[in-house]
């Protein structure tokens, strides 16, 4: 199984280098580390092939430059299917209602270690690969359900059809 693709956002670098260094060893690939958010979204725009699309994404709330990591989430939650972890420093409760709006799949509270962030980070792939699995079978029961409807309106004229003849048939006599 090829490893899972990672994407960092983060503005302290050496705490991005080292997230980085430990997770590789855990059948990980870090594809980008990002101080600001503007740059990681671009990043991800100029993807070209949809393989290298990363799967998670670990964003830190606090980022350099004028966007921060809660205004990047809904970015990136609004156009790619991607596992978001939020990595912060911050404990404030309206900070993480405004996160929580982004939808993300966990969150790690600095500092952390190793063993929470393999727990954050397979939680997140795991909850991603569940609404994705709920997703492709709703539309395929939605896609049931019309085909279905369809049948039903082809009988029902049918029907229809068949009784017009009937009493058609009935007046003649």
């Amino acid at each position: 199984m090829p490893p899972e693709k990672v994407i960092i956002f983060e503005d302290e670098l050496l705490l991005a280098n080292d997230l980085k260094r430990q997770i590789t060893a855990y059948n990980y690939e870090v594809t980008g580390i990002f101080k600001r958010a503007e740059a990681g979204l671009q990043y991800l725009a100029d993807i070209q092939n949809e393989e290298d699309i990363p799967d998670i994404i670990l964003m830190d709330i606090a980022l350099a430059g004028k966007m921060n990591g809660i205004e990047a989430a809904e970015v990136i939650s609004h156009n790619y299917d991607i596992a978001l972890v939020f990595l912060t420093g911050m404990s404030q409760v309206e900070i993480f209602e405004k996160a929580f709006q982004t939808k993300p799949c966990a969150f790690l509270i600095k500092p952390f270690d190793i063993k929470q962030a393999l727990i954050s980070i397979k939680l997140a792939g795991y909850l991603k690969s569940l609404e994705n699995k709920v997703l492709k079978n709703q539309e395929e029961i939605e896609g049931r359900i019309v085909k279905r409807i369809g049948e039903t309106d082809k009988k029902k004229s049918l029907a229809e059809a068949n009784s017009k003849i009937i009493l058609k048939d009935e007046s003649i006599r």
